[in-house]
């Protein structure tokens, strides 16, 4: 990267690619973590020979006990909601959507915007939710909300997002109000939420 580049590399929304093709949140999430728990990312690079990152975390001097799985928050009974799952990023969508039929909903899957709108037209049954990333090539996720709503207006939605609500919201990506999500999620808080947006009784606020 030259150097005007680097200046902005951790910059939220920054990217150096062709409009819909990139998010510029990837460096800019794994940069805010680093600092949420007070620790140090560097970087460098030059033009034809590289880049390379450092992440400096505190060394551990005792052994940590891995952290037990309580599934206590996933709903008790079958779930029997279809849901539309939009994800940019393979791995994520793979697990949000492997957890999802873990607790029995039934689960559309698509990468972006336009597979989505391509599944919802196709899908003959309900689509109660749409769970869907906040930043997607293409359009954002509010965008492909309006979309859909209008010909399935009984479809509520749950944004998700490396970023906290208050960041996306400051930046007008996102209205406040709106059913929210935090990356990464667990089984728990993942079944929790998708259970709470689905019951909620005043639905979806405008967007």
């Amino acid at each position: 990267m030259d150097d005007e580049t680097l200046s902005h590399v951790f910059d939220p929304f920054f990217t150096t690619k062709e409009k819909g093709r990139g998010t510029g949140l990837g460096l800019s999430t794994i940069f805010g973590i680093v600092k949420q728990h007070q620790r140090h990312i560097s970087v460098y690079s030059e033009p034809g020979l590289g880049t390379v990152f450092r992440v400096y975390l505190p060394r551990v001097e005792k052994s940590v006990e891995p952290a037990r799985r309580s599934y206590e928050a996933v709903p008790q009974r079958p779930a029997t909601e279809t849901l539309l799952v939009v994800e940019d990023e393979g791995i994520v969508r793979t697990l949000a959507c492997e957890l999802l039929e873990m607790i029995d909903y039934s689960v559309l899957s698509a990468a972006n915007p336009e597979e989505a709108l391509r599944i919802a037209d196709q899908h003959q049954g309900v689509i109660h939710l749409l769970l869907t990333d906040v930043v997607l090539p293409q359009m954002d996720g509010m965008s492909l909300f309006r979309r859909l709503s209008p010909g399935r207006p009984e479809m509520k939605v749950l944004y998700v997002s490396g970023y906290t609500q208050n960041f996306i919201v400051h930046h007008g990506v996102l209205r406040p109000g709106v059913h929210f999500l935090q990356k990464p999620f667990t089984l728990d808080s993942l079944g929790t939420k998708v259970r709470d947006v689905l019951e909620d009784p005043e639905g979806t606020p405008p967007t």
